[in-house]
């Protein structure tokens, strides 16, 4: 006892120094830690315990938190295969008719339909059997059946084409087929992650560039045809007539057989109408525009030419179609729409796109400016022919 005093004795100034080495680290770590906790979080949005939250500050628009980053890639390849595992439930293939050829218990090949043979395939958007499918089949359904993941073979009975998409809404005679959400065209994001899923199986992802509108500078707004999704990769040819889905299994949009996608939105009023009123009928405005949100006003002083869309004559002359709804209406070349029951017509926001969510006979009132002045206008929905 008397040896260890003796020694802490001897060599006190060594232990005053490690204590206050000791003592420092400590004292920089807790500091760090408090300076996380307070100051960078609440500056910068990173967590020293576990978080990087991206959803405030300057990548509020963005939503993100991410937890655990180094397992971001992992996490994001496992939330990849999830929505393609999930989104090939809700797709079928389309088949070209076969004849039994040995019936009974005798095996013979040509009596099985072969997965990777199918004519097309389909996408299911009612529980009770309505499918959507780029295949042509309105005039010879009889020949085809459908398949669904589970095997089940069905005959269509019914086919209903959409003149303005180019796709075909088929019935088969069944219930509690599984159903994905349409997304919206607000929920279209430029760089967003998507996954296309075909019949047989094999998968693809790509991400959003935009959605491309009309060339032309004078647009309708009964017509959206040159509206397309655009992503950063063409599309494969094995995945032409596909669906695309977003990472949380919402369909996105529809790829015909040329390669161009299809929001889903632009088939919402078709489906609500075939189902409302066992036909296609499409609302019609009735007027032709130009875009301000695709402008630049060289005079900056002047609002009007800032935002909305203005009615405007197209190559025909024609601004305001005769005996339309918007001419019932009163308005005319030279108004200005700036919104729709509130939606500000803008970039995110196309005319086009908010008429076609709305169905023949309903009433929308229209936000307009004429002659520098402000006035809402109701105006009931046609029907588009």
């Amino acid at each position: 006892m008397n040896y260890i005093k003796e020694f802490i004795k001897k060599h006190k100034l060594v232990f005053l120094a490690v204590a206050i080495l000791i003592l420092s680290i400590g004292g920089g770590i807790i500091g760090d830690i408090i300076a996380k906790s307070y100051l960078i979080d609440a500056s910068y949005n990173f967590s020293a315990f576990g978080d990087l939250d991206f959803s405030r500050g300057e990548f509020k628009d963005h939503g993100i938190v991410i937890s655990n980053a180094k397992n971001v890639i992992v996490q994001q390849d496992v939330k990849i295969e999830e929505t393609a595992n999930s989104a090939s439930f809700s797709l079928v293939g389309i088949y070209k008719k076969q004849k039994l050829v040995k019936p009974g218990n005798v095996f013979s090949r040509n009596n099985f339909y072969k997965i990777s043979e199918a004519a097309g395939q389909g996408f299911i958007i009612t529980s009770d059997g309505w499918i959507v499918t780029a295949l042509a089949l309105n005039k010879i359904y009889a020949d085809y059946a459908v398949i669904t993941k589970d095997k089940k073979i069905y005959q269509i009975d019914k086919v209903v084409s959409d003149g303005l998409s180019g796709f075909n809404f088929i019935h088969i005679a069944a219930k509690d087929l599984p159903v994905k959400k349409f997304a919206e065209n607000k929920d279209i994001k430029r760089g967003n992650l998507i996954i296309s899923v075909n019949w047989p199986g094999s998968s693809w992802v790509s991400s959003i560039l935009g959605i491309k509108e009309g060339g032309e500078p004078v647009e309708s707004s009964d017509n959206f045809s040159a509206n397309k999704l655009v992503l950063n990769n063409a599309v494969p040819q094995e995945f032409k007539g596909s669906i695309i889905f977003n990472l949380a299994g919402d369909a996105l949009g529809l790829i015909d057989l040329k390669g161009e996608i299809e929001p889903m939105a632009h088939l919402k009023a078709a489906a609500n109408s075939l189902f409302k009123n066992k036909a296609i009928i499409r609302p019609s405005l009735g007027v032709n525009y130009i875009n301000l949100a695709a402008l630049i006003a060289i005079d900056e002083q002047n609002n009007n030419w800032q935002k909305g869309v203005i009615i405007y004559k197209d190559e025909k002359g024609v601004a305001v179609k005769k005996g339309g709804p918007a001419e019932k209406a009163g308005l005319k070349e030279g108004d200005i729409i700036i919104s729709v029951d509130g939606i500000n017509l803008d970039k995110a926001n196309n005319l086009v796109d908010i008429i076609q969510s709305y169905a023949a006979g309903d009433k929308i009132n229209l936000l307009i400016m004429r002659d520098s002045a402000e006035k809402v206008v109701e105006v009931t929905l046609g029907e588009l022919k």
